[in-house]
């Protein structure tokens, strides 16, 4: 079993990078087609609010 804080600091990097890819991946246009510019911008503004969040309001 992973300790609680541990486990909480594993999802949050795990969310930011989810929010980096999706940047990565826009700013690279390998999304065209997939998802709309905007939706990918928007996805990876939350993923990173979210990672932020549980590191520092958890």
């Amino acid at each position: 079993m992973l300790d609680a804080d541990l486990g909480r600091y594993l999802i949050a990097a795990d969310w930011f990078c989810h929010g980096v890819w999706d940047l990565a991946h826009l700013r690279m246009r390998r999304l065209r087609g997939v998802v709309a510019p905007t939706f990918a911008d928007w996805c990876a503004v939350v993923d990173v609010v979210v990672a932020v969040e549980l590191v520092f309001l958890a």
